[in-house]
């Protein structure tokens, strides 16, 4: 029954790891191209040829695009911690938790900062650069 538990438990951190990796890019890939058209409208607008509504929309899809992955990969943190514990009971009960490496959990939230960093910055640059634009700074 352990080694059900113990595969259910590597599976759930494998289904973690790929959805955090289809938020990442999807977010990124998304928080990128906004950002270009929307300082390609910035331009237009300067010149009074272009749409705000389309604008604010690309806006406020970047904010929730963003916003929803970083929920996600939140989330995700907390999965991996939990399964990580429960993984570690597992090793502990069954005499081998000598064999894990040291500080896994703690590499597991430096990659979350990292990821958490990457997709608040894009999201961020992506807002703030057509914005600026827009005001010709």
């Amino acid at each position: 029954m352990i080694e059900k538990i113990h595969d259910n438990l590597v599976s759930e951190l494998d289904r973690s790891t790929r959805s955090d990796i289809v938020f990442i890019i999807s977010a990124v890939l998304f928080n990128i191209l906004v950002m270009f058209v929307n300082w390609s409208l910035s331009s237009s607008l300067n010149h009074e040829r272009g749409s705000i509504l389309i604008f604010i929309i690309f806006l406020f899809g970047t904010l929730v695009v963003t916003g929803t992955a970083l929920i996600a990969l939140v989330n995700s943190k907390n999965i991996c911690i939990r399964t990580h514990e429960a993984l570690e009971k597992i090793y502990v009960t069954s005499n081998v938790s000598e064999f894990l490496p040291d500080g896994m959990v703690s590499f597991g939230k430096k990659r979350f900062i990292l990821s958490f960093i990457v997709v608040a910055g894009t999201g961020l640059i992506s807002v703030f650069v057509p914005i600026i634009s827009l005001q010709n700074w």
